[in-house]
């Protein structure tokens, strides 16, 4: 009698804890846009990289497969604006072209998920990705920075101020 009072306990503790889990996803998932809810997760802070035509390495944040096949990436930032940036687009295309190098098929868009530091909500942002001839010019400018070959842009942002750069670019 008492194992099968205890079984009864033990089962109801399972469901509740499903139940909370299920309830917990819920609140958690809110802010994913339709299509990602259809989706799966396929990687989650991976590091890709390639040799060949650039060395290029990347770590989406997060890349969901559609049930169509094709991979979506998806950019977790945290602000205190529900904003995004140029920035933002061109970290989402780069992680979008290695991907295409390793072999995945991709979406034409990618998402911005703000973690809203102020209001304490979570916005997805779709946004268009640019096309693999715009990344290979990111990439090309990049090297010809890094390899001295030519002369960084000036930011006028805010983020200068705590770059590691800024000694290098306002002397």
């Amino acid at each position: 009698m008492h194992t099968l009072i205890g079984l009864m306990f033990f089962g109801m503790a399972i469901a509740v804890a499903v139940w909370m889990l299920i309830v917990w996803r819920g609140f958690t998932q809110v802010w994913l846009p339709e299509e990602l809810k259809a989706a799966r997760v396929a990687l989650v802070e991976k590091n890709l990289w390639i040799d060949a035509p650039f060395p290029v390495v990347g770590r989406p944040d997060r890349v969901y497969r559609l049930p169509t096949g094709q991979h979506v990436p998806v950019e977790n930032k945290n602000r205190d604006l529900d904003r995004v940036f140029d920035t933002d687009i061109a970290q989402l295309s780069l992680q979008a072209w290695l991907l295409r190098h390793k072999g995945f098929e991709t979406a034409a868009h990618g998402y911005v998920a703000i973690n809203n530091r102020r209001t304490r909500q979570r916005t997805a942002h779709r946004v268009e990705l640019l096309d693999d001839s715009a990344c290979v010019r990111i990439i090309n400018r990049y090297l010809d920075v890094t390899e001295g070959r030519a002369q960084p842009r000036k930011s006028r942002g805010k983020k200068c101020n705590s770059c590691g750069h800024r000694i290098a670019c306002h002397g």
